[in-house]
């Protein structure tokens, strides 16, 4: 199957426009005969947590920007996948869950049914300023080959990539919000859980840019191998970056030993959630002092 990252240079809040840019990269994926297309970080709108530092007024935009799946988000990446006539994934969106918000990416039929949803696990410290929650666990999705599926900040947790791991998938599938320094070390990030875990990663970044054109910040796609490292890697915003997975992935799987896989997961979940809650009533502390 050939896989489709799209690297967008997407102008912040502007969905037309980044909607009818995606669908000018999709034809052109389509008329390669690429099957499943991977969006970026909150698109249509870009992900711009990490470049602005105004708290208020980025809480203000996920308080605005957040809908329950689906919604008019979701609205537009089933036309997307139904247009193009082939899978696509998309996320993190911002959902609204009852009284929570969630980083959640999904995976969409050509169809345009919703057949994989992800919560986001890992969460910055600016994610919870912002109001955001956590998903629960780790989730794969199965097309052609199984997929486990991360978004942004879960590619800092080799916890995240070695359940999927267990859980067999052959390569690893996520997007990036946009940075505003040090993007560099998300390859190299990404070069390590390649290498941790024996399985590709392909990474979808994003360009963002203000009404005036200049570019606030940006994250870079690329694709990983346990052979090559680097074994892509867009050099243009606007493109299209693609990968066949059979070629990729040399037709390997793996073998999942159920037993010892929930006890691992079991492990780590309640490890990691021990973590934060430390880290939070640390937090909670200091502001009281």
């Amino acid at each position: 199957m050939l896989i489709a990252l799209l690297h967008l240079k997407l102008k912040e809040l502007s969905r037309k426009h980044n909607v009818e840019k995606a669908k000018k990269l999709m034809k052109m994926a389509r008329d390669r005969n690429v099957k499943l297309v991977v969006l970026p970080s909150l698109f249509p709108v870009g992900n711009t947590f990490e470049i602005y530092s105004n708290e208020k007024k980025l809480r203000s935009m996920v308080k605005n920007l957040a809908e329950k799946i689906p919604g008019n988000n979701t609205d537009i990446l089933i036309n997307l996948a139904m247009e193009g006539e082939m899978h696509v994934i998309a996320g993190p969106l911002l959902e609204q869950a009852g009284p929570k918000i969630f980083l959640t990416s999904l995976v969409l039929s050509p169809q345009g049914e919703i057949i994989g949803k992800y919560r986001k696990v890992i969460i910055s410290d600016k994610d919870i300023k912002l109001g955001i929650s956590g998903g629960k666990e780790p989730v794969y999705t199965l097309l052609d080959k199984k997929y486990g599926i991360i978004s942004e900040d879960d590619l800092y947790s080799p916890e995240i990539s070695r359940i999927l791991s267990l859980f067999g998938t052959q390569a690893v599938i996520g997007t990036m919000k946009a940075l505003s320094n040090n993007q560099e070390v998300l390859k190299h990030l990404a070069i390590v859980r390649t290498v941790e875990n024996n399985i590709p990663y392909l990474i979808a970044g994003e360009v963002i840019e203000d009404e005036e054109g200049e570019i606030k910040g940006s994250s870079p796609t690329f694709i990983t191998t346990p052979d090559n490292m680097i074994y892509k890697e867009a050099e243009d915003s606007d493109t299209i970056l693609t990968v066949e997975s059979e070629v990729l992935m040399n037709g390997k799987g793996k073998r999942v030993n159920m037993a010892m896989l929930d006890s691992v997961i079991g492990g780590l979940c309640k490890n990691y959630k021990k973590l934060r809650m430390e880290n939070n009533k640390k937090s909670n502390s200091e502001e009281e002092e």
